[in-house]
């Protein structure tokens, strides 16, 4: 729903900030509690990046559930208009919390874990087929609004699906899953202003608002870690904003981060692993005296971002972190960037704010690559890839999409020929992304 047909004055806005305020001030005090409670459960876990093995609280994630939970409450009271919409994402942020938490007692097997996933996005798709809520098609930029109205809410379990594991999968270091995460949301909060979203700029509060004092105790060094019971929560908050907000484009280019690490992850063990499996056998990274990092070079060790970082050298966890938190943050200026040419798509905004916006994201760019001089290639790949995408999302626009191919009609569903014919298209560009990642990535290799 738009912000602006909201007419929201500046008593909605203090509410807004005094929920923001409430959310921050409770989750910080209940981590503590959380903390205290793990430990006397012996839910606890050993801080592998540092030779002193020092114990920390598990499943700490559990106080982003509960201060989530308690600001989607407070913004039902206060915000009804909206109050199905909250209260769809909070029921799936509670049991992807579930799962998460019996994934880190009992290690579920991934393939158990992801199918459970996917069960809590059906709750989207029931919610949106019985009116409850409504999940309108994405919009891409060039594209517009795909015409997808019947199709699209049945991928909405596959979006949360796929957000809550890549989020999962970007975790380990202390800081590393609740900062980027934090990074992302602030930055489809401003994507939520530019789209005029109410949605995304109510999701995204709540959000930014329960992992900030979160980051608090999670960054170096730790006093909590998030468990699958945090990475999952925050990645369901997120397809929340995706899905809500009609921001999906804007979220992938927030957590292409994320995306990357995944796909890399995939690509080197063949398949859905555990962490801790993954740990035993082809663990990333070695750790010498003084608490220093280094890629392993391990020929069958599995392919992340931390050991792409660390091929050019060792680095303490901080400074890791740090540059993971560098991308990230240009991640964000991909996101921000792709809701501008959103804007522009569907006649929001002049074309002229993009111009003008583009020097300021292409300097603060410029300042994080001299500062982390590591995370350049890594940069220019995501670079090459956002510009590949918009050139093949413009060919489309240009020469697809105006032929008039008759729509096929399977089970009594009109699904568009172009958008099938388009999808078609970008299988091979896909094919594309992959040979140049793993070629960077292989390349980087032979460094270490």
């Amino acid at each position: 729903m738009m912000l602006t047909e909201q007419n929201w004055g500046f008593s909605e806005i203090i509410i807004l900030v005094v929920i923001f305020f409430i959310g921050i001030s409770f989750t910080y005090f209940i981590i503590p509690q959380v903390i205290k409670l793990m430990i006397k459960k012996n839910y606890v876990g050993y801080d592998i990046h540092k030779n002193s093995k020092p114990q920390v609280a598990e499943s700490g994630g559990i106080s982003i559930v509960i201060g989530y939970s308690v600001t989607s409450i407070l913004l039902i009271l206060t915000f009804p208009l909206f109050s199905n919409e909250i209260f769809v994402l909070l029921v799936s942020v509670i049991l992807s919390g579930i799962i998460g938490f019996l994934d880190d007692r009992i290690k579920l097997k991934s393939r158990y874990k992801v199918f459970l996933i996917l069960f809590t996005g059906i709750i989207f798709f029931i919610a949106n087929f019985f009116g409850f809520i409504n999940i309108e098609s994405p919009t891409i930029p060039f594209l517009g609004q795909l015409r997808l109205n019947i199709i699209y809410p049945l991928l909405a379990p596959l979006i949360v699906a796929v957000f809550g594991n890549t989020v999962n999968m970007l975790e380990g270091y202390n800081g590393e899953g609740s900062g980027t995460c934090l990074i992302a949301l602030i930055s489809l909060f401003i994507c939520g202003l530019i789209w005029n979203s109410a949605e995304a700029i109510l999701f995204t509060t709540a959000g930014i608002a329960v992992i900030i004092p979160f980051f608090h105790y999670n960054k170096y060094p730790a006093k909590i870690f998030p468990g699958d019971v945090g990475t999952l929560s925050m990645g369901t908050i997120i397809a929340g904003v995706a899905l809500f907000g009609s921001l999906e484009a804007a979220v992938f280019c927030a957590l292409l981060i994320h995306v990357f690490n995944s796909f890399y992850v995939l690509y080197s063990v063949k398949g859905f692993f555990e962490s801790s499996e993954i740990q035993e056998d082809k663990n990333d990274i070695i750790l010498l005296e003084d608490d220093i990092i280094k890629a392993s070079n391990n020929e069958k060790a599995a392919l992340t971002l931390p050991r792409l970082l660390l091929a050019r050298g060792p680095l303490r966890e901080p400074d890791l972190v740090k540059n993971l938190f560098a991308i990230s943050i240009i991640c964000g200026f991909f996101a921000i960037f792709t809701t501008l040419m959103m804007s522009v798509t569907v006649n929001k905004i002049n074309f002229m704010l993009v111009v003008y916006f583009i020097p300021y994201l292409i300097i603060f760019s410029l300042i994080l690559l001299i500062f982390f001089p590591r995370i350049r290639g890594i940069i220019s790949i995501m670079i090459i890839v956002m510009i590949g995408g918009y050139i093949l999302l413009f060919f489309i626009e240009l020469m697809i999409m105006p032929i008039n191919f008759a729509n096929l009609v399977l089970f009594g569903t009109i699904i568009p020929t172009n958008i099938i014919v388009s999808l078609i298209i970008v299988v091979p560009c896909l094919g594309l992304w992959y040979y140049i990642t793993i070629r960077y990535f292989q390349k980087e290799s032979r460094k270490m």
